[in-house]
């Protein structure tokens, strides 16, 4: 008896000792404040993106290599791709794109396979959009005007498919560049159209598989219409999403379900949620009357990740409907006035806690995919373990589809990690919903840590929350555990 109280009296001076040991730290960091708001542009694989060309043989960028009848011109009068690039990230340097849609015109090699000249020149572009922190969206295209589709596309199925043998190579070496892969290869500009001679002879779902197996196994496809998409393997379409090349702001036949009212796009809408959704406004010279803030609208109940800048924008000197929204006033009331998801009050002022104006261009471009804020944090030391508990809102219109990881990170006393773990599967963190992700760390040593999260894509770039937290190589500092 004496002995089973004697060994009783350890145990509960053991835990007496461990409660004393035990430490709490609570981590609360202010939202961001609107006129701070531009620095989460930089955060990588979302928002409104660019777009690019480039031609494989010549190295030409593309609209130049065509005259009016969708004959090739003499390589001599058009400008190079390259430039052209750097061109255009310096044009739209104040908006920041993260992301251009890359076409690759094959056009030259509808007979041939690709040589070395192609090879050199695709990796050419993925380095110097590596060097400029610009990652792609690519399609491969071998049509390049409208209504062109049997006088350009005269490439075999055969040697399109080595083509994409080729390509598959390419794309593994340079990852680190590729947001997401278009379908491509199929009809005018590669919108895969019903038109297409490969549509037309049932070839269309072979082809979308085997783009899925071209490009690595962690990247997206998107395919323009609904009806394409489901003409792919049950397998490939779990990696296949949408990219809408006709958004307008209200129904209308050449969006990527049709019309509104029926079946198709009830179950297009459904499925947004699940994958990558992207897109792009007509040309402004071609439809000049959208409906800016049912495009909005759209955006986020169809859980958009990116869209077009270079649409709709600034179009040779005019400024159309997405330029023109710089100029008209978001307010938690109009937003919610038009359906749209109202964010948190911070978005709306100043540091100082005065009013700033947030125009409706600021708020497309701002919660286009991912826009996450950590509302708390909890981290409990116990002996050799920490206990982390994140609660955290996404802000954005979608899941951070295109990351690779959200990881809590013990920083050492030089930066390094020191121990890492990850937070959540990054599906699972949806838009517009608040989540509490709970996760504990091993203590390499008894020496102090930092604590942060460090969310990063394949390239391993690292995105900041929405939060007003230092953000160092990547990672989101929340504070000292001690």
């Amino acid at each position: 008896m004496r002995r089973a109280i004697a060994c009783l009296c350890v145990l509960l001076m053991l835990s007496a000792s461990a409660l004393a040991e035990e430490k709490i730290f609570r981590f609360d960091s202010a939202p961001l404040s609107g006129d701070n708001a531009r620095q989460m542009l930089m955060n990588p694989d979302r928002g409104l993106r660019l777009e690019v060309y480039l031609t494989l043989g010549t190295a030409k960028y593309v609209p130049d290599m065509f005259d009016s009848t969708g004959n090739f011109r003499d390589p001599v009068l058009a400008r190079d791709a390259i430039p052209m690039l750097l061109d255009l990230i310096a044009e739209y340097e104040p908006e920041s794109p993260r992301v251009a849609q890359a076409y690759f015109y094959l056009t030259e090699y509808q007979n041939r396979d690709l040589d070395q000249t192609a090879i050199d020149n695709m990796n050419a572009y993925f380095q110097v959009c590596r060097e400029q922190k610009i990652t792609l969206a690519l399609r491969f295209v071998y049509v390049y005007n409208q209504g062109r589709d049997y006088k350009q596309e005269v490439v075999s199925l055969d040697q399109m498919m080595r083509h994409m043998e080729q390509i598959k190579p390419v794309l593994a070496a340079n990852r680190d560049c590729i947001s997401w892969v278009q379908a491509g290869f199929v009809g005018e500009w590669g919108e895969c159209s019903p038109n297409s001679r490969w549509n037309k002879e049932g070839k269309l779902g072979e082809i979308l598989d085997a783009i899925v197996q071209m490009v690595p196994k962690d990247v997206w496809v998107t395919t323009r219409y609904t009806w394409g998409r489901k003409q792919a393997s049950v397998l490939a379409r779990s990696r296949i999403g949408y990219h809408d090349d006709y958004v307008v702001g209200f129904s209308h036949y050449w969006g990527t379900a049709g019309q509104w009212e029926s079946d198709e796009y009830n179950d297009f809408t459904a499925l947004s949620g699940k994958v990558l959704m992207e897109g792009e406004m007509p040309w402004g010279g071609e439809f000049a009357n959208p409906d800016v803030w049912g495009v909005a609208k759209y955006l986020a109940d169809l859980h958009f990740t990116a869209f077009s800048l270079y649409h709709h924008y600034r179009e040779y000197g005019v400024g159309y409907s997405l330029y023109q929204a710089r100029s008209i006033q978001v307010t938690r009331e109009n937003l919610a006035e038009h359906g749209l998801p109202v964010p948190y009050d911070a978005w709306f002022q100043n540091q100082d806690g005065t009013d700033c104006f947030r125009s409706l261009f600021d708020y497309i471009q701002d919660f286009l995919g991912y826009h996450i804020q950590l509302d708390a944090a909890q981290a409990v030391l116990s002996g050799d373990k920490v206990y982390l508990t994140f609660d955290m809102t996404n802000y954005g219109f979608a899941a951070p589809l295109l990351m690779k990881s959200m990881e809590a990170v013990l920083l050492d006393a030089e930066g390094n990690i020191a121990a890492r773990k990850d937070i959540a599967k990054l599906s699972k963190i949806q838009p517009g919903e608040s989540m509490t992700f709970e996760v504990n760390l091993d203590l390499p040593s008894a020496e102090n840590y930092r604590l942060g999260i460090l969310f990063t894509n394949a390239a391993g770039t690292g995105a900041r929350l929405a939060n007003d937290l230092a953000f160092e190589n990547g990672v989101n500092i929340l504070g000292e555990l001690y």
